[in-house]
């Protein structure tokens, strides 16, 4: 996929550089396509890439001894993966998939790591979202505890729909019950309630989001914190 065919502007990291910075960066960046369920990183691995997603979305999960994994956050175009890296983290303890299949910018980590030195709009901007995902992390352990699953099921998909920039695609029951720690089955019925109500239609492992006010009225209030927080410190 040529890099033409795609505006940095999709990605609101990337939006929020000057043009100046954003010409710097640009011969570094390769536009790649990421498939469904395609794995980014193991757990304590250090990424030889950093990816700035365009309409994909990439989801981070924790295992743990028992073999079962919970997930950690989601990320689309109002980020990256892995700012850690960026940052001076170097590695995470999770483990990264492809949960919506779709497009990204991808960046040599060392090559980033060296523009991003000697270029502090950009580690400006790196830091404010690392504290908006801080609020988006916070807030998603809040819903886990007080909010029905129904709620938390609304959140996901509004989150899954602004992340991949389309309200069709390809998401399966079992992959949102490991993210939202919760039973296949469970998500299955929930899922089902918001069929019925013709909020969402969902077939062979895609889901289509039909009424999305329908959904934001049902949500709880921590999709509006996680959205506010990211449109105060990154605009858009």
């Amino acid at each position: 996929m040529l890099l033409h065919l795609h505006s940095p502007k999709q990605n609101r990291i990337l939006a929020a550089l000057s043009a100046e910075d954003l010409q710097e960066l640009l011969p570094c960046l390769s536009v790649v396509y990421l498939k469904v369920g395609g794995q980014l990183a193991d757990s304590g691995q250090r990424l030889a890439s950093a990816y700035f997603p365009i309409d994909s979305v990439i989801s981070l999960f924790y295992s743990m001894k028992n073999g079962e994994s919970a997930g950690v956050t989601v990320i689309g175009n109002e980020g990256m993966f892995s700012v850690s890296q960026v940052l001076g983290g170097v590695s995470m303890p999770y483990w990264a998939t492809v949960e919506a299949a779709g497009h990204a910018f991808q960046v040599n980590a060392d090559v980033l790591d060296e523009i991003s030195r000697r270029m502090p709009a950009l580690r400006d901007t790196l830091l404010l979202y690392a504290q908006a995902s801080l609020t988006q992390i916070a807030q998603s352990a809040v819903c886990s505890k007080h909010h029905s699953l129904n709620q938390q099921l609304c959140q996901h998909l509004l989150l899954i729909c602004d992340k991949s920039l389309s309200e069709d695609f390809r998401l399966t029951h079992e992959t949102i019950a490991s993210m939202l720690g919760a039973r296949r089955e469970s998500v299955t019925e929930a899922a089902g309630q918001l069929r019925e109500q013709g909020l969402i239609d969902y077939n062979r492992g895609r889901i289509r989001v039909r009424d999305r006010v329908g959904l934001e009225q049902l949500c709880c209030e921590c999709y509006g914190v996680v959205r506010e927080e990211f449109t105060r410190l990154l605009g858009g």
